[in-house]
């Protein structure tokens, strides 16, 4: 077994789970994509209140729910993480980005930051699938040169 055998099956077996691994990283990104898409289009963006902070463990960490009107008129509620910090402080308004018919599928932040989350999204897909393509392409030319190879 000489050095380039070796080298060949190394691309082989590295190829494997770099393709694997940008696979999942396309289906995970690519429903997070779907979701900022659609927020995009047709999010509409409230203010929600701070209703409570509640900080739990030892490292900062709070657990916040928020308060915004829903588009029947109601008010929904979202509950989520924060650091706790002079940042976040109960009763203040923060922006927030919600799909008219699904109050659950939300954003904190306004309709820029959605915006650029969506263009981030895109390239981390655009690039997970430059990286399956070319994990597939280097795992296919090692085994070419494996069985070429005498």
């Amino acid at each position: 077994m000489n050095l380039v055998t070796v080298v060949l099956v190394c691309f082989i077996i590295a190829s494997v789970p770099l393709c694997i691994f940008s696979l999942m990283l396309m289906s995970g990104e690519g429903a997070e994509l779907k979701k900022m898409k659609e927020l995009s289009e047709s999010g509409i963006e409230v203010q929600a209140r701070l209703v409570s902070l509640v900080p739990f463990g030892t490292r900062g960490y709070a657990h916040a729910v928020y308060e915004f009107e829903s588009p029947g008129g109601g008010t929904a509620r979202h509950q989520s993480g924060a650091t706790v910090g002079p940042a976040y402080v109960v009763g203040d308004s923060y922006p927030l980005v919600h799909h008219p018919e699904n109050t659950k599928r939300l954003h904190m932040g306004t309709m820029s930051t959605v915006r650029r989350e969506r263009r981030s999204r895109q390239s981390s897909v655009r690039g997970a699938r430059r990286t399956a393509l070319l994990s597939v392409a280097a795992g296919v030319l090692a085994t070419v040169g494996l069985i070429v190879s005498p």
